[in-house]
């Protein structure tokens, strides 16, 4: 939110159900068969998530969102008037210059967690399916991933990203110079990010070698096995 707070992250898998794991505390988990956001999942954030932010109720808010169907829906429309909220609707084509997730959010984010990726790639301490190919991450090591990621984006960060944005920025004009300036926005927290090390990434591509990978990003996974071991795993319980 503009004042840096985070809500709670929410994970939607790719499945029927959501897995029987021991996911972390603080994170919500979610399971489409399509693993994205639509009509239901959004209704449900709105009860569930978005009317966390005050626990007095449900204050005059702004959401701002882009124009993804699932976001503008009527029926998300009527429940966010209730909650108290006015929608702001990105155009298309202008996420990239007027969404704070995708100015400089994001992009803290998805390092955040590719790290964490990379070095479980090389952390050695794998299973493996019959046919000598790298298990999948569980899903609740996933979610944990997420959840850590999502709690070390800074506060500042995400008030910058408001008000580069113009969403948050005074309105006497003395935060003008912010407004456009993304470039910028990670300079304090994303050195790290944008001039890394790049060890982790080599040692990376040193393991993938040796395990036979052809795309770093590319983990193959049997799932018929992974099903099987599930189908195990259900009929114990």
């Amino acid at each position: 939110m503009t004042d840096g707070t985070k809500l709670p992250a929410v994970c939607i898998f790719k499945l029927k159900n959501v897995p029987k794991e021991k996911f972390p505390n603080g994170i919500y988990i979610r399971a489409n068969e399509k693993g994205w956001i639509n009509e239901q999942e959004m209704l449900w954030w709105v009860e569930n998530v978005w009317t966390s932010r005050n626990r007095f109720g449900n204050p005059r808010s702004m959401l701002v969102l882009d124009s993804f169907r699932g976001h503008i829906i009527d029926s998300v429309k009527n429940r966010l008037v209730k909650k108290n909220t006015n929608m702001a609707v990105i155009p298309g084509g202008c996420t990239s210059k007027l969404q704070p997730l995708d100015v400089a959010i994001n992009k803290s984010f998805k390092s955040k967690v590719r790290d964490r990726y990379n070095n479980w790639m090389i952390s050695n301490i794998h299973a493996f399916t019959s046919a000598g190919k790298i298990k999948r991450p569980s899903y609740s090591t996933a979610a944990t991933w997420v959840k850590e990621s999502w709690d070390e984006i800074s506060e500042d960060l995400i008030q910058r990203s408001f008000k580069s944005c113009e969403i948050s920025t005074n309105l006497d004009g003395s935060e003008d110079d912010c407004i456009g300036d993304h470039d910028s926005l990670l300079d304090r927290d994303n050195k790290m990010i944008e001039n890394s090390d790049d060890s982790t990434d080599e040692n990376y591509e040193e393991y993938a070698e040796e395990v036979d990978y052809e795309n770093k990003w590319d983990i193959e996974v049997d799932q018929k096995e992974d099903q099987e071991e599930d189908n195990d795993e259900d009929s114990r319980n």
